[in-house]
């Protein structure tokens, strides 16, 4: 098969949950990309990339959502939107660069650690918290 300049190259930002850290700040975030149910009340069937802004990261009410995921990039809610370019719009670029070729090795040269959902080898909850993620326990399982 031939490739022109004119095909675009496919993009595909997987669902699930990423965490992303500062190395410099030890700050971090996490997003969850996911499809919405074919029967849900908000963009049945849509794929959204949400932030977890509560305290628990396996509960769907936890998390903010604040686009839509497309082929061709991140939708952000014209309501996020308001104020021009704000964090969420930031968001979304920093994981739309996430699905592209090299995107892991140019954010960790940027100072980042991007890490992909796992589950507690104890429990199997969904891990995010950036240490959890590297021992693969969570804090609760942990501390038992």
């Amino acid at each position: 098969m031939e490739i022109t300049m004119t095909d675009k190259p496919t993009v595909k930002l997987f669902s699930g949950r990423y965490t992303i850290e500062s190395k410099s700040t030890g700050e971090h975030r996490t997003f969850w990309v996911r499809t919405q149910a074919p029967d849900a009340g908000f963009a049945p069937g849509q794929r959204l990339v949400m932030l977890l802004t509560g305290s628990q990261n396996d509960d769907l009410s936890c998390y903010t959502a604040f686009g839509f995921v497309g082929e061709s990039g991140i939708r952000v809610f014209p309501s996020k939107l308001r104020d021009g370019l704000t964090r969420w719009a930031q968001f979304a670029d920093l994981l739309w660069t996430l699905a592209l070729d090299g995107a892991f090795s140019k954010w960790a040269d940027k100072g980042f650690t991007i890490m992909v959902e796992k589950r507690c080898v104890r429990c199997d909850r969904v891990l995010t918290e950036p240490n959890s993620l590297r021992t693969g326990i969570g804090p609760i399982c942990a501390g038992m």
